[in-house]
């Protein structure tokens, strides 16, 4: 046997090892728990008091018709429903401005006040719906009450159905990885139904140890994709 060999395979089976006790001590009837992957879902940043607004400092990807690139940008999120974020270049010069007011945006470039462009519905495939509460640290979770609401669960996945009557109007699946003996969403892949289908799949990472809001995350549609990474990030409560 090879010492060398040995020795450097073994953080990678240490790192396996605490991966497999991190399941082992969820219970599988948690992890199969539809009411408590629900719970967990909706948790990272559902905090009391709750968080009326994040600002600081982001690293941006994105690639859609509204904007493409990768660049820094200053946030501003507030609840509910208003976003800014002033793009920059590498010596801090402002490129653009976009502004979100529910579910509306308008971007002005550069220094200049004028608004160059406007929209409604979705920025970087991103629905606007939930542009805000991703900047705020929320993963996006159905807004209708539990009684129009469908949930079926699999192994550490739940799927969400939001009802209106007997029609499914949205639907929800998550994807968890268990976090210090509690499940964490992961991934969401989320479905609008009607005449303006829409489908965004989203990923988190690196979940805030107060909040469990992710500083990381992702979103993927037809109509574009935006990767965020917070660099530096203050919250205050309401």
């Amino acid at each position: 046997m090879n010492p060398q060999r040995n020795f450097s395979a073994w953080p990678l089976l240490c790192a396996g090892l605490l991966i497999l006790n991190s399941c082992a001590s969820i219970p599988k009837e948690k992890r199969t728990d539809s009411k408590y992957l629900f719970q967990q879902a909706c948790k990272p940043g559902r905090v009391t008091p709750p968080i009326k607004e994040a600002k600081g400092s982001v690293w941006m990807k994105a690639k859609s018709t509204e904007a493409s690139g990768q660049f820094p940008a200053h946030v501003f999120a507030k609840a509910p429903g208003k976003l800014n974020l002033e793009i920059t270049n590498l010596i801090g010069g402002t490129e653009a401005i976009i502004e979100v007011d529910g579910k509306a945006y308008s971007i002005t470039r550069g220094d200049s006040k004028k608004i160059e462009e406007r929209g409604y519905g979705s920025w970087g495939g991103i629905p606007l719906t939930w542009a805000t509460d991703l900047f705020l640290g929320k993963i996006p979770c159905p807004t209708q009450p539990a009684s129009k609401l469908r949930l079926k669960a699999k192994t550490d996945e739940l799927e969400v159905e939001a009802l209106e009557g007997k029609k499914v109007v949205e639907r929800f699946v998550y994807q968890f990885k268990p976090i210090e003996g509690e499940l964490w969403p992961q991934k969401l892949h989320w479905e609008r139904k009607g005449q303006e289908e829409v489908a965004v799949d989203f990923e988190f990472d690196s979940p805030e140890e107060t909040t469990l809001s992710p500083l990381r995350w992702e979103a993927k549609s037809t109509r574009g994709e935006v990767k965020m990474k917070w660099r530096q990030r203050d919250l205050s409560y309401q």
